[in-house]
């Protein structure tokens, strides 16, 4: 007979894990933040942070950073960046929004909003062909070279959703969609508390979309390089999905 074993919640554990998992978070933001604002070249201009004010200033909400920059500022920061970009990137652009605000002082004005800041990286890396992508590389930053033959139309995709229930119309503001083609799936059930009156029906809720904020996006068909392609076989393919800035 198979031994079923002893199963448990460490609930103490998972705390104290949700902390660290905190700590190391805001110590990366800490550390995008004074890459931001501290990293100057040798002619002592503090390029980065000079240009989200410019660009932020011409109403362009968009920062070019260059990898080699950064890993010469912080490597383990960099490495953070390059093995988990699809959690790192998003705090980068968190910092350069806090940022923004500072060098700006667009928080100082009540009547509008700091916008949200799109980190676009560049690289003098040596590119990998199609054909040498492993799947130890899947989920990490990588430069690939290639033709794009196919471009879809620009669409618009939302990044913070409000959802409401129809029977006790209670709202759920500001709900984080995840970039890229990944969607949300809605909650099944109502989390409003229905002490005293009935319960809410299954499925009861429905994005208002007049409380939605959206970017844009596109999807790109990247071929790879024809001199990469081996004789005799046909060429390979990606889709890209592209958004904001980078279309």
């Amino acid at each position: 007979m198979d031994d079923p074993g002893i199963f448990f919640s460490d609930n103490f554990g998972n705390e104290e894990e949700q902390n660290q998992d905190e700590i190391n978070r805001l110590s990366t933001l800490k550390r995008f933040k004074e890459f931001i604002r501290q990293f100057y070249t040798g002619s002592g201009s503090y390029i980065y942070r000079d240009q989200l004010k410019r660009h932020y200033n011409l109403h362009q909400y968009w920062l070019e950073v260059d990898l080699a920059d950064l890993a010469s500022f912080d490597e383990a920061l960099a490495e953070k960046l390059y093995k988990q970009p699809t959690e790192y990137l998003q705090l980068f652009e968190d910092a350069a929004k806090e940022i923004a605000a500072e060098v700006t002082r667009a928080q100082t004005d009540g009547d509008e909003d700091v916008r949200d800041i799109q980190v676009l990286l560049k690289s003098d890396a040596n590119p990998s062909g199609v054909r040498d992508l492993k799947s130890g590389v899947v989920s990490k930053l990588v430069k690939i070279p290639g033709i794009v033959i196919a471009a879809s139309t620009i669409k618009s995709k939302a990044t913070r959703i409000t959802v409401q229930c129809r029977s006790c119309r209670t709202f759920l503001p500001n709900i984080t969609v995840h970039p890229g083609l990944e969607g949300y799936a809605l909650p099944r059930k109502c989390t409003v508390d229905q002490a005293g009156r009935p319960k809410c029906p299954l499925d009861p809720y429905f994005i208002v979309p007049d409380k939605c904020r959206c970017v844009d996006y596109q999807i790109l068909k990247l071929q790879e390089a024809p001199e990469a392609v081996p004789h005799g076989e046909m060429p390979r393919h990606l889709q890209l999905f592209c958004d904001r800035y980078a279309i």
